[in-house]
């Protein structure tokens, strides 16, 4: 591995950090947070930046923009907050997988609608009983003649209330054993009659909001099939560990920001005639988080590294997300413990911080799902 950035990689990650400060700066992201909004100048921003674009080939219209270029723009994203490094990774990541199972109609929609940002895309897989154990998924669609019959509920499904945004949708087409067999992906317009979108109040991520899908004898046309039918669990998990790797530049990128927010108290705020990060305590607790944070960056490049290779990265991806999203929750945390009273005020964007970190152990794939992975990788079966 090169630890060191290439000039495009560098002008990339520049952009990207002007991007957050011209745009959407921690404040401005607590306020649309608090006020449940996403700006039209945010998606568009990233757009005109190329982004969305960026890791397609240039013979369809990308730059053929890594793994690592994505770590890159998500970590800087992240330092403004998770959640709008979700508003990139969110978009992407579906974005992906369509265009590499989708029919020549499909890519078409990711290169002329997606790219672009005039169109955004969101995943529907989880459900009210079934969340780390995705395969038991029970939403199904029937042939019903040139379309399916879609029925079901979704839970938890991010970005997938706003407008203009297409809800990639997994569902059961075939027999339920094999466990992982018989699940298919149909892209579904929300707007689609039988389709309801309802808002799940969270304690965080408003900027995208978290949502209920409800379908009752929704028709989906047959054209909206991703992939082989029945084999939608290998179309999902065809982009995994890029995921993982993609959402760890978001924490990363929040768990640093909290830690520099932290010290710029720890330098201003004065407590017995000195700076309170002057005290040891404060001090050995904040070098041993910045320690942390590159280590789980460490992983995290790793990990892009790997998947530039071609090479395989299930242990590697689950053991960056692992860390990277324990880290972020540990650096809210001692942000609270740092800023105290202060960072109590919600006026405080430390508050923001801590309320939003709360969910990455959760959600991406949970802390105990990512230890079972590495579990397996090690010859250990935990469950």
């Amino acid at each position: 591995m090169d630890f060191g950035l290439t000039d495009e990689q560098d002008l990339l990650r520049a952009t990207a950090r002007q991007f957050v400060a011209d745009v959407c700066p921690a404040e401005k992201a607590k306020e649309w947070d608090e006020q449940g909004v996403v700006p039209p100048e945010l998606f568009r921003g990233m757009a005109e930046l190329g982004w969305f674009s960026l890791p397609f080939g240039e013979e369809e219209g990308g730059d053929g923009g890594g793994p690592l270029e994505l770590i890159l723009i998500a970590e800087e994203l992240g330092r403004a907050s998770f959640d709008v490094a979700m508003c990139y990774i969110g978009v992407l990541i579906p974005g992906i997988t369509v265009f590499r199972w989708g029919s020549e109609a499909q890519r078409d929609f990711i290169r002329e609608q997606v790219m672009t940002g005039r169109h955004r895309l969101a995943v529907g897989l989880s459900e009210p009983d079934s969340g780390s154990d995705a395969a038991a998924l029970r939403t199904t669609a029937e042939e019903h003649g040139d379309h399916f019959l879609v029925r079901g509920q979704k839970a938890w499904c991010t970005g997938g209330g706003l407008p203009d945004t297409t809800i990639a949708t997994y569902v059961r087409t075939g027999p339920r054993e094999p466990k992982h067999g018989g699940i298919s992906l149909l892209l579904v317009d929300p707007s689609t009659e039988g389709v309801e979108v309802r808002r799940t109040p969270t304690l965080a991520r408003h900027i995208l909001g978290t949502n209920e899908v409800f379908f009752n004898d929704a028709l989906v046309p047959r054209d909206n099939l991703v992939g082989p039918r029945d084999e939608g669990w290998k179309v999902m998990l065809s982009n995994i560990e890029l995921e993982k790797v993609i959402i760890t530049g978001g924490y990363l990128g929040a768990a640093q920001a909290t830690l520099d927010e932290m010290l710029e108290y720890a330098r201003t705020r004065h407590a017995f005639g000195r700076p309170i990060g002057n005290f040891q305590a404060l001090a050995h607790a904040m070098a041993d988080l910045q320690t942390e944070i590159d280590s789980a960056r460490l992983l995290a490049y790793r990990a892009a590294w790997l998947l530039a290779q071609g090479k395989p990265c299930t242990r590697e991806g689950s053991m960056a997300k692992l860390k990277g999203s324990e880290t972020y929750v540990a650096a809210a945390r001692l942000g609270m413990q740092v800023c105290a009273g202060h960072g109590f005020s919600t006026e405080s964007v430390m508050s923001f911080r801590y309320r939003e970190s709360i969910v990455a152990t959760i959600s991406g794939g949970t802390s105990q799902i990512q230890r079972n992975g590495i579990a397996r990788s090690m010859g250990l079966r935990s469950y």
